[in-house]
């Protein structure tokens, strides 16, 4: 089992949301308004640096991981293309030792 953890810009909610749900994942847990820097600059949630990201985790068989990051992959390859600037979205992946 694997831990996937999504954190990414709160405007693409509705398109993760729609990933998740077209790859049949079967729960997640999302939450909202995360603040911090990376390479898509800081997003703090203030007047200086607006903004915030959501973070999404689910924990996966190893044999779902593999399509969820191709499609993110592709969602965020097709970020770059059309808005030619870097970051809006990060994942991680996990091992899980145990779960009960």
């Amino acid at each position: 089992m694997k831990l996937v953890l999504i954190v990414f810009n709160f405007i693409y909610d509705e398109a993760v949301r729609a990933m998740i749900e077209q790859l049949k994942i079967p729960g997640f847990t999302e939450v909202e308004q995360v603040v911090g820097t990376g390479e898509s600059g800081k997003r703090l949630g203030t007047h200086i640096f607006p903004g915030h990201d959501t973070m999404l985790f689910t924990v996966l068989p190893e044999e779902q991981v593999a399509p969820l990051l191709a499609e993110i992959a592709r969602f965020k390859q097709g970020l770059a293309d059309r808005a030619k600037r870097p970051g809006g979205i990060k994942v991680f992946v996990l091992p899980v030792e145990q779960m009960v």
